[in-house]
């Protein structure tokens, strides 16, 4: 278990590294007893999305034909260096519980990618990733075994009929997946959902069709942002869609289902099931945040706009958190789920 209590804001955190858990506290009185104020914020961030990579191994069409655009790819760096990522790391120690390693590419195929699970481990804070499994090698999967917490797979595959059996259209995801799940990695499913992926994602729902074995399928809502277009986001009036949301209503399944917080609004008014309790809302610039591969320190990975962007090269990590910036972010953030703020973002789908 970990401990931190916030010096400024004046509340207490306790964090499960093996499960996870994450417990807060509202905000506590002079005497340390729970007012019922909760917290709106953090005074360092909680959880950092590192992206380490800079460049992508695999042809962004990949992705594509499997109705998901890479949000990353108007952006093209090289990657973090080590001991830029070591700079990172020292700065949060013992205040960030968890980083989630990603950026433009599968951050196992990161050169150091060994050594930053390493020294992340080593320093107190849990490593976490997204990959799409590709290539994976038995080396990288040792290490996830002995530094992550868990390791998520982008699902980019698509049900196809054949000869009247259902299988996997690529075999690869599910391959990486079940390597994980050998090993016993606490391993997530991350799949998009656009008007493009509806229909396998019903499949895969009504016939059981997610690898056996997993912790969670976590879905998350397709966002125009990189070479995504508006076209294909979800309507959420659209019958397929309604179909989805029945299923999950009315189905028990052998593994946890989850949400990205752009689902948010939608799961208050649509999922039967669901405590509202146990549902974050964009923690954006007050419990997280996302540093890219040059250094740049934004709100979140979807919103890498130089209206909110920091450099850590000239400011610390604690600088930037608490910077102009980013609390004219959070201003933007006060507006409702709809309409447009006055800084220009327009609010789609519960992401401002």
């Amino acid at each position: 278990m970990k401990l931190y209590k916030d010096p400024i804001l004046n509340f207490t955190e306790i964090f499960n590294e093996k499960n996870g858990l994450l417990i807060r506290t509202n905000i506590l009185d002079k005497n340390g007893r729970e007012t019922k104020v909760e917290p709106a914020m953090r005074s360092f961030p909680e959880l950092i999305d590192i992206g380490i990579m800079g460049k992508c191994h695999v042809n962004q069409m990949f992705c594509k034909k499997f109705g998901v655009d890479c949000y990353q790819a108007n952006n093209n760096y090289e990657d973090m260096c080590l001991d830029d990522y070591k700079r990172i790391i020292d700065e949060c120690k013992n205040k960030t519980f968890q980083v989630a390693l990603g950026g433009r590419g599968d951050p196992n195929k990161h050169e150091k990618f060994i050594e930053i699970l390493k020294y992340t481990r080593n320093n107190g804070i849990i490593p976490n990733l997204t990959t799409t499994g590709i290539n994976i090698t038995k080396k990288e999967i040792i290490a996830m075994k002995k530094y992550c917490g868990a390791v998520a797979i982008s699902m980019y595959s698509k049900i196809i009929n054949i000869n009247g059996k259902l299988i996997e259209s690529n075999p690869k995801s599910e391959e990486a997946i079940k390597k994980l799940i050998s090993q016993k990695i606490t391993t997530n499913v991350h799949y998009v959902i656009s008007n493009e992926t509806i229909d396998d994602v019903i499949t895969r729902l009504e016939n059981d069709l997610f690898p056996t074995g997993v912790n969670a399928v976590i879905f998350l809502l397709y966002k125009p942002v990189g070479i995504a277009t508006c076209e294909k986001i979800i309507n959420i009036k659209d019958e397929k869609f309604k179909k989805f949301i029945n299923i999950l209503n009315s189905k028990k399944f052998n593994y946890k289902i989850g949400f990205d917080t752009c689902f948010s609004p939608l799961i208050i008014s649509s999922l039967k099931k669901i405590n509202i309790k146990t549902i974050d809302f964009c923690e954006a610039a007050r419990y997280s945040c996302y540093i890219s591969p040059d250094l740049k320190m934004y709100p979140c990975s979807f919103i890498q706009s130089k209206n909110f962007g920091v450099d850590i090269k000239k400011n610390t990590i604690q600088e930037a958190w608490c910077s102009e910036r980013f609390k004219k972010f959070k201003e933007c953030n006060k507006y409702d789920f709809v309409g447009s703020c006055p800084c220009g973002l327009n609010a789609l789908s519960g992401c401002n």
